[in-house]
This record gives C-alpha cells, structure tokens and sequence, in this order.
C-alpha cells in the first residue's frame, strides 16, 4: 500500500513531466497555474501502473488533447513524454 506522502510524490513526479515536457496548451509558456494538468495525472499513474506501453501512454495523451482539450495540433513530443513517464517508475 502506498502512503500518502508517497502519493504525493508521485503526483508532483508525473505533475513536473506535463508541465514542463507535455504542456499542449502552453501553460508554461505564461507561467500559468502548475496544476493545470493534475486532473488527468491519476489516469496516467494507472495506465503506468498496468504496465501500459509506449503507444498506449501516447494515445493516451492524444486522446486528453483533442477530446478534452480540444487541441488540433500534430503529434508533438508525445513519445517523447511517454517516455519520461515510464522512466519515473522503471528502477
């Protein structure tokens, strides 16, 4: 079981990799709210801890941006984060 300090650290790990390697809406950018993100941070901790892929994370991540946030943009850095998410866990 996972305490709740824990937790938080592992939010503040995924927060820090949306903002400053995902960020499709430019948050960042205005120094805008940090937590913009933190509502999709547990779909993204619970792909992970099902051991999600690479491909399924980046859909993931598509999905947040054209269906939730209405982005048009091409691909991005999107393997790229996924990335850097799987890295946050693999030890």
């Amino acid at each position: 079981m996972t305490d709740r300090s824990e937790v938080r650290e592992i939010e503040d790990k995924i927060r820090r990799v949306l903002m400053l390697k995902w960020d499709p809406i430019g948050v960042s950018d205005f120094a805008g709210p940090t937590d913009e993100y933190d509502r999709y941070i547990g779909g993204i901790y619970g792909l992970i801890q099902r051991g999600a892929s690479r491909d399924d994370i980046v859909s993931h991540l598509r999905t947040l941006e054209v269906e939730r946030m209405g982005c048009t943009v091409g691909d991005a850095n999107r393997y790229e984060v996924a990335d850097s998410l799987i890295q946050l866990f693999s030890k």
